[in-house]
């Protein structure tokens, strides 16, 4: 019996990753960060957001918010899907809720992207994700990317006026 233990003690540092939640204060923005992923990248001066890469550097993750210009939170949906569409990415699913939230996903060179936005502040912003990762691994980030799609929230802004 004590061996059994002692395994399982010895194994627990591989089960013990956790989940953690980045809050970006400027956009109200947060959503939970998968085990592994670190931000190695210098923040933007400006504050709007993260990127964060996976342990083997294969798959990136970015949240950021931004402020609508136009105040038109599926027009800025659109112009987004739009520039996807214009650096190639095959686009295979599409979903939205008005002006309350978008979300799409495509396919690119062996590679998979999946994006959510959420509209926040009054219509006036959005909080935002895109994870893209290798096609090969497609069922190991399945889980990923439905935990990532219901975290991500919008809260209080300083941003906000």
């Amino acid at each position: 019996m004590r061996i059994i233990l002692f395994l399982l003690l010895l194994c627990s540092p591989a089960f013990a990753a956790e989940w953690t939640t980045y809050s970006n204060p400027r956009f109200g923005a947060s959503v939970d960060i998968p085990p592994g992923f670190v931000n190695d990248v210098p923040a933007s001066e400006n504050g709007d957001g993260l990127v964060f890469h996976s342990a083997d550097k294969q798959a990136e993750l970015l949240v950021w918010g931004s402020n609508l210009t136009d105040g038109d939170f599926k027009l800025d949906s659109e112009i987004r899907l739009n520039r996807e569409l214009d650096d190639d990415w095959q686009v295979s699913y599409r979903k939205e809720s008005g002006s309350e939230w978008a979300v799409y996903s495509g396919s690119q060179s062996g590679r998979i992207m999946y994006a959510r936005s959420v509209s926040s502040c009054k219509g006036t912003q959005a909080v935002h994700f895109r994870i893209e990762y290798p096609e090969a691994q497609k069922k190991d980030y399945d889980a990923i990317v439905e935990r990532l799609s219901k975290s991500l929230k919008a809260g209080p802004a300083s941003d906000c006026g």
